[in-house]
């Protein structure tokens, strides 16, 4: 979407209302002014960040794979920074059989945070040296990126620590290592360092979780988006504290953002539960429910982890699963944007309070 964007803009062609309003829906801005300079910096962004990368796991592949370490580099480095999860290491492995190597799990981590965070925040700290000067968006976005993380790897290592079949007979510094890539991998990355098919439940579920918020606004990573989360948490406490604004950083949301986030979380929420209810009928309830949604949130959240059922689906189950990991990417609010005519009301009607809750 940016390289046909930024073509079709260099060409000359005008965008419709229609056309803009789902750009700057998919692309997370306000408006379109600096949204063209935005695409071109997204473009830099990538080529740099993954030719540096390629480059230092290419040297690091270099005594396994010998002159083949430059492929193996280039790959790498492309999918965990797109957060695509595919490696060539084969046998469905990922990084199993890898999970003693830290300095390949660290660097395949950081690609994928500075994949997942998105590329305003990147702008923002690459040119805005200190943190009162960042954004809103950047603030909120590394507060709820390490909160996840933090969150996510202790609870991981809790239920792991003694689960022989995943983490249970390694070294407690090798525990934490890898409970740590799983919270950041398991976002939207799709790289494993143990089998996840042998976890255990509240894992399963903790990664569940994690893969439905996914990653940030404007980033390579699917899910309903941290921020979307942090908006959703941020209204619950006002509710609960009697406040009907939310301040964040000295800074307030407005209400319009506030509904659109929890149209993102009901919307995304129907379609796992939807197409996860679909699959199991197609499935004939042979796997239980909750390998199934594991299935579902995994495509949403574009993660592409699975505990063994991608490959045993039906033709129309995996078409069903593609339509999420479709609608994941691309984003459910801009999804639903390009099917909807959008048309502003005149009329407003009387007021009138119901009881909920």
């Amino acid at each position: 979407m940016t390289l046909a964007t930024l073509v079709v803009h260099t060409m000359g062609y005008r965008f419709r209302l229609k056309e803009s309003l789902v750009l700057q829906e998919s692309l997370n801005r306000g408006g379109q002014a600096g949204l063209f300079d935005l695409i071109r910096r997204m473009i830099k962004y990538t080529l740099a960040i993954e030719l540096f990368f390629a480059v230092v796991l290419a040297i690091h592949f270099y005594p396994e794979f010998g002159i083949n370490a430059l492929g193996y580099g280039i790959f790498h480095s492309v999918s965990a920074f797109c957060n695509a999860g595919f490696d060539l290491f084969g046998n469905y492995d990922s990084l199993c059989k890898r999970n003693d190597d830290y300095f390949l799990m660290t660097y395949i981590g950081l690609l994928i945070i500075l994949g997942g965070i998105g590329f305003t925040v990147m702008s923002d700290v690459l040119h805005k040296k200190f943190w009162r000067k960042y954004s809103l968006h950047t603030k909120i976005v590394i507060v709820m990126n390490l909160a996840l993380i933090l969150v996510g790897t202790l609870l991981i290592f809790g239920v792991e620590y003694y689960n022989p079949n995943t983490v249970g007979n390694l070294s407690i510094p090798a525990q934490l290592a890898n409970a740590c890539f799983t919270s950041v991998s398991c976002r939207t990355a799709g790289f494993n360092s143990f089998d996840l098919a042998q976890a255990e439940q509240i894992t399963q579920l903790v990664m569940i979780i994690l893969m439905f918020i996914g990653a940030s606004p404007l980033s390579t990573g699917g899910g309903i988006k941290a921020t979307t989360f942090f908006i959703i948490l941020q209204s619950m406490w006002a509710v609960f504290r009697g406040k009907s604004e939310i301040i964040v950083f000295g800074r307030r949301i407005s209400r319009e953002l506030r509904d659109q986030a929890f149209a993102i979380f009901t919307m995304g929420t129907i379609w796992v539960v939807t197409a996860g209810i679909i699959l199991s009928i197609i499935d004939g309830e042979v796997h239980d429910l909750e390998e199934v949604i594991f299935e579902t949130v995994s495509g949403f959240g574009t993660v592409g982890i699975g505990i063994g059922l991608t490959s045993q689906w039906s033709m129309l189950g995996k078409l069903i699963l593609t339509l999420t990991m479709l609608v994941g990417k691309v984003g459910i609010m801009t999804f639903m944007l390009s099917l909807i005519t959008q048309k502003p009301t005149r009329i407003k009607y009387p007021k009138e309070d119901i009881m909920i809750g």
